[in-house]
């Protein structure tokens, strides 16, 4: 089978696609045939060398996928060659591949109704999920500043954000961005290459700042962003697409004392032994799928062989929404 692999670290360029030998389903596992596999910060990490569980190399990227039984292992029941599925390969990755290999424990049943490219969505619209409800504890009224809102996670962000009653405020870097972010819903966008991003969410709050603000950069911008939270309000790091934090952030929380800012970082992997929460969070989702409460956007679908180029899309930071590589498809589509 054909997978996209990584023999060293670094640019989009360093993605190669290789011939390798089509797994099968030994005993408790479940083999599945790639419908989409989605792109995201996680790969992105894993390709840089900078994922906190980063595997040897050469490895295959890809925590993601949707697609159809292929074959079913030893022991295993309640699937049936065809179905189709949603598979999340957090622990051990490897879903840049025509076929994966997966222990049935962590690939659920997807409903019929649900289109595969929006399930291979559906691993996004979960990270959002628990950060708003499990990380971050959300409750109706509270205002949000989400980073990176027209991105995968950001976009899902905004919409189950407006789905559990939060006001939401996308931070966006583009015009075209911006616009993207409203048409999913943010109650108000803020242009931070343009806007003053404290002057802007000071005028929004009434002064009071935002109960939760989160962040998938990092870096040495993130101690900044305690003053944007109102008392007692909780800033949320779930990636390092720039860099690690600086070591002083726990003194200037001290520094803040009376405001009682709260930081908070969230991995699915905390997850990683909870297959059951996961099965419960993506029956949840594909509810709200069907109930019309959220609905992917998908920015683009690339062949299986373009792997570097949906990076180099990625690390761009131009595209609105999720992007997904498809094995059968031939060539990219994009949104219109």
């Amino acid at each position: 089978m054909k997978a996209a692999r990584l023999h060293q670290t670094g640019g989009p360029e360093v993605l190669q696609l290789d011939e390798v030998p089509t797994p099968e389903a030994g005993p408790g596992q479940v083999l599945v045939k790639a419908h989409s596999i989605g792109v995201g910060i996680a790969d992105q990490l894993v390709r840089t060398g900078l994922y906190p569980w980063q595997p040897p190399l050469p490895t295959i990227p890809g925590i993601e996928m949707s697609g159809a039984v292929a074959a079913l292992g030893a022991g295993v029941t309640g699937l049936r060659e065809g179905d189709p599925v949603v598979l999340s390969a957090v622990p051990e990755r490897s879903c840049y591949a025509e076929f994966l290999a997966a222990d049935a424990n962590w690939v659920f049943p997807c409903a019929d109704s649900i289109d595969l490219a929006d399930a291979g969505c559906l691993m996004n619209y979960r990270v959002a999920y628990n950060i708003l409800h499990a990380a971050a504890r959300a409750r109706p009224g509270d205002t949000v500043a989400i980073v990176g809102a027209a991105g995968g996670v950001g976009s899902a962000l905004v919409q189950l954000a407006n789905a559990a009653e939060l006001t939401t405020i996308a931070l966006v870097r583009r015009p075209e961005k911006a616009a993207f972010a409203k048409a999913q819903g943010a109650d108000h966008v803020i242009d931070t290459r343009s806007d003053d991003l404290k002057e802007q969410i000071m005028a929004i709050t009434d002064g009071r700042g935002v109960d939760l603000f989160v962040d998938p950069v990092g870096g040495a911008g993130f101690v900044g962003h305690l003053d944007l939270l109102a008392p007692v309000g909780m800033l949320v790091l779930y990636g390092l697409i720039e860099s690690w934090p600086p070591d002083a952030v726990f003194r200037a929380q001290c520094e803040r004392m009376g405001r009682s800012p709260a930081v908070r970082m969230f991995s699915i992997h905390a997850y990683d032994d909870q297959p059951e929460v996961t099965g419960q969070d993506l029956a949840r989702l594909m509810k709200m799928i069907k109930d019309g409460a959220i609905k992917p956007a998908i920015h683009a679908e690339f062949p299986l062989g373009m792997a570097a180029e949906a990076h180099t899309l990625l690390d761009g930071g131009t595209a609105m929404g999720k992007i997904l590589l498809q094995p059968e498809r031939t060539e990219p589509h994009f949104a219109t």
